[in-house]
């Protein structure tokens, strides 16, 4: 009898941080490339941005390594797309944030 609650648990919180970041993603590229109100992007919180990143990504490992214990290839699935998601949310966030440095950075 397999227990899937904990690879669950940390998966599904995993995906509602993903979904948060992936929220604030698209609200930093809709002012950074379409609007180009740079004081609307969220610069002042992009510490706390990339930890929660960083705990969200370590949730989803955590939740990949029960879901490889079980014997669900539907949770297998599930908890490694969302692995990868939030890979790639944290690498686009950074590469954000180069592009955004990059971008206001004065020449003299």
């Amino acid at each position: 009898m397999n227990d899937h609650r904990p690879c669950m648990m940390l998966a599904m919180v995993s995906m509602l941080l993903f979904l948060l970041h992936l929220s604030v993603f698209a609200n930093d590229v809709y002012n950074f490339c379409i609007t180009f109100h740079y004081d609307r992007m969220s610069f002042r919180f992009t510490s706390i941005l990339i930890f929660s990143q960083v705990i969200s990504m370590c949730w989803a490992a955590m939740g990949s390594i029960y879901a490889e214990m079980s014997d669900d290839k539907f949770l297998r699935c599930f908890a490694l797309t969302i692995l990868m998601l939030n890979a790639s949310m944290f690498f686009n966030r950074l590469s954000l944030e180069f592009l955004a440095i990059h971008y206001r950075e004065e020449k003299h």
